[in-house]
């Protein structure tokens, strides 16, 4: 009865859904010719609380509760060029240490749409991955990204992110292997018909692990996650701002040679969704997965879990109903909250998690370093 109930919710017309849209949670640096020469004291913030209220799934319940500090200085070097250092903090109530303390330095580069980072990057959710590949609570908890990166954006038709986050430096006779993660996010735009459009997402997340001069006899080991499909999206009238449906395939492949990651496998993944004018959205998620794993991605789309190291669930399969609400609070803050329930068919049970977000990005101007000539 549960799950004809829930079903019945997803595919009701009131209630139509999509992918996430973490564009509150976006603290991305413009590099803007007006502020050339211009030196900035920045502010990103971030407030959290997500509880997951997980018992028989494939993952145990916890909560995440605490805020993540980075105050950096912003000089202007140029008109297309940005350097920003800062100090970027995490607590965690409940812990009376720091969970992390880390420095922040960012070199940015743009020329006309194309943008070139070098340092702390513009990572996370920035890359606008599904979930599948990149679990949105890597923001809460392992948020920063350090390496190289090449973003192009043009209008809404043309987006294009690549970039190289190196996890582990090695030197020689170290007693751990090297590790970076990299990846390509793409998403065109087909063609637009009305207020209709069809775009393209390509994605492509990949992890290596291995190296020379380390003391550690393991096999080097090279993993992809691909995805890719087709949206379609339009405007609405009335209450209705936009409507969409989100196609995606997905995979995963690794040369590894362990019981559990020498397979390939494969995944579907399917959101419809609703935004109204009042902030409010209403999504949902349909996801099979037949022996899919994951190497960023949430552990709810794979079918292998840390957790349970000789579990091994071939199939993974739900529903998900998600509830989501931004609201402008002033300039630079965003205040969103999420419920999403879940229907797990493998448990036959109702699971969900909800959270509360309290969002800061802002500039402010301090002085001008140097004359224009």
């Amino acid at each position: 009865m549960k799950k004809a109930l829930f079903l019945l919710l997803l595919i009701s017309p009131a209630a139509a859904f999509a992918q996430l849209d973490n564009s509150a949670f976006e603290q991305r640096m413009m590099v803007e010719p007006a502020d050339s020469n211009k030196l900035f004291l920045g502010i990103n913030m971030l407030g959290f609380a997500k509880n997951n209220e997980f018992f028989d799934t494939v993952i145990d319940g916890y909560t995440l509760f605490g805020y993540q500090l980075n105050p950096y200085l912003s000089y202007n070097i140029a008109k297309n060029v940005r350097l920003d250092a800062g100090v970027y903090v995490q607590k965690d109530f409940g812990n009376d240490d720091y969970t992390e303390v880390m420095p922040t330095l960012s070199l940015k580069i743009r020329n006309n749409n194309v943008n070139f980072i070098f340092g702390t990057l513009e990572g996370s959710i920035h890359h606008r991955l599904i979930e599948p590949l990149y679990d949105f609570e890597r923001v809460l908890n392992n948020r920063l990204e350090n390496g190289a990166q090449v973003i192009w954006m043009k209008d809404n038709s043309l987006f294009l992110d690549a970039w190289i986050d190196w996890r582990k430096m090695i030197y020689a006779n170290s007693t751990e292997p090297e590790r970076f993660t990299g990846g390509i996010s793409f998403n065109k735009r087909l063609f637009t018909f009305g207020n209709i459009h069809v775009d393209l997402p390509l994605q492509l997340v990949a992890s290596h692990q291995g190296g020379q001069i380390d003391t550690v006899d393991n096999e080097v080991i090279t993993s992809f996650n691909i995805a890719g499909g087709l949206t379609l999206e339009g405007t609405g009238a009335g209450i209705i701002k936009s409507w969409g449906i989100k196609l995606y395939a997905a995979s995963f492949n690794t040369n590894a040679n362990t019981p559990v990651y020498n397979q390939d496998g494969f995944g579907f993944f399917l959101n419809p969704y609703v935004k109204t004018t009042i902030g409010l959205t209403v999504m949902g998620s349909y996801w099979y997965g037949d022996k899919f794993l994951t190497i960023q991605g949430s552990p709810l789309y794979t079918s292998a879990n840390d957790q349970y190291p000789l579990r091994m669930d071939e199939t993974r399969e739900f529903v998900m109903l998600r509830l989501l609400y931004d609201l402008k609070v002033a300039d630079g803050l965003t205040l969103t909250a999420r419920a999403e329930p879940f229907y797990d068919t493998y448990a036959e049970t109702i699971e969900y998690s909800f959270g509360f977000y309290l969002n800061f990005s802002e500039r402010f101007f301090l002085l001008n370093a140097k004359k224009n000539r």
